[in-house]
């Protein structure tokens, strides 16, 4: 994401509501996928990240009364060159459209996180999502699943407009092949973590 360290919040928030402020350290374990899912008006497609998910943050967050903020620690980046597809082509277009010389990153910073009333183990997670150099906010819907003591996990799909990050979806064949404007970021993240102070 993914990706991403933006979602530890949600967590602290989930497993511990009466604490006003709290540091924590965080990791990123074996198992976690981040991928990226779109289509085009013929076929699907997936990109899937292939670099190193695996990060050990600080993380520090402070409470509201509905909600929890990040205050430090929580921001991510992306290599956009570690997105792959198993077909070359559209590895290519993607860091081209993404244009990858110039924003090689794509970096997620959660900005804060809340509860839904209805929905257990669910939260919302409002976050600065820049992608070539184009930052705005999202609101990205999680499943939590706490494993142990430490360790939980994070589960969500989230779609973006690509118009919204002014990016061309790219058109092939004389314009007959084009990517629709709609793509899913799809997240599975385990985490490990423990209360520093």
């Amino acid at each position: 994401m993914l990706l991403v360290k933006f979602i530890w919040v949600s967590f602290f928030y989930w497993l511990m509501p009466d604490l006003p402020a709290q540091t924590f350290q965080t990791t990123i374990v074996e198992g976690s996928t981040f991928t990226l899912k779109g289509s085009s008006n013929i076929n699907k497609f997936e990109l899937v990240y292939t670099g190193n998910l695996a990060k050990t943050n600080k993380v520090q967050v402070e409470r509201e009364p509905t909600r929890m903020n990040m205050k430090s620690g929580s921001g991510v980046s992306l290599k956009v060159e570690d997105f792959k597809s198993t077909n070359a082509y559209i590895t290519k277009d993607f860091r081209k459209m993404l244009r990858a010389d110039t924003y090689p990153n794509l970096v997620i910073e959660p900005v804060s996180v809340w509860k839904l009333k209805n929905l257990a183990g669910t939260v919302c997670v409002l976050i600065n999502l820049t992608i070539a150099g184009c930052t705005h906010q999202e609101t990205i819907s999680l499943n939590l699943t706490q494993q142990d003591a430490t360790a939980l996990q994070c589960k969500g799909i989230h779609k973006i407009s690509l118009k919204k990050y002014a990016l061309a979806a790219p058109k092939k064949a004389l314009g007959a092949v084009q990517v629709n404007d709609e793509v899913a970021i799809d997240m599975l993240l385990k985490l490990q973590f423990k209360k520093i102070k």
